[in-house]
């Protein structure tokens, strides 16, 4: 099958930044999760944080989400103490918070996720 859905991500100091694009499916998510976790992996760092904004088609299959737990856990396990989640939509909140772990919050603008994301310590 197909790939749908993608990331680019970049880094400023221990902060990641991920934009992701477009529907997603089980293809397209893991191979976007295998790309970031070699990145961070790559990147040797032991604390870091997060920021993700999504486009407004980001969603997913229930099996994405069963994929998107994983990727939680593996990032707290790998360092991440902070996440910011920007959404596009309620959609994307409500089913968000259904599944969040305690270090991810989620927000409607880029600049109070930043704000959020710069009061967080390890």
């Amino acid at each position: 099958m197909d790939m749908h859905g993608e990331v680019s991500f970049e880094w400023s100091g221990d902060l990641i930044k991920i934009n992701s694009i477009g529907p997603f499916n089980v293809e397209g998510l893991s191979y976007s999760i295998s790309m970031v976790k070699n990145s961070i992996l790559s990147k040797n760092i032991k604390n870091w944080r997060r920021l993700e904004v999504w486009d407004d088609e980001t969603l997913g299959s229930p099996e994405c989400f069963v994929l998107a737990k994983e990727k939680a856990k593996w990032f707290i396990a790998n360092g991440c103490y902070a996440s910011a989640i920007v959404v596009s939509n309620s959609v994307q909140r409500s089913l968000l918070e259904s599944v969040a772990t305690s270090n991810i919050r989620f927000f409607d603008d880029v600049a109070t996720a930043n704000k959020w994301l710069d009061e967080q310590s390890i």
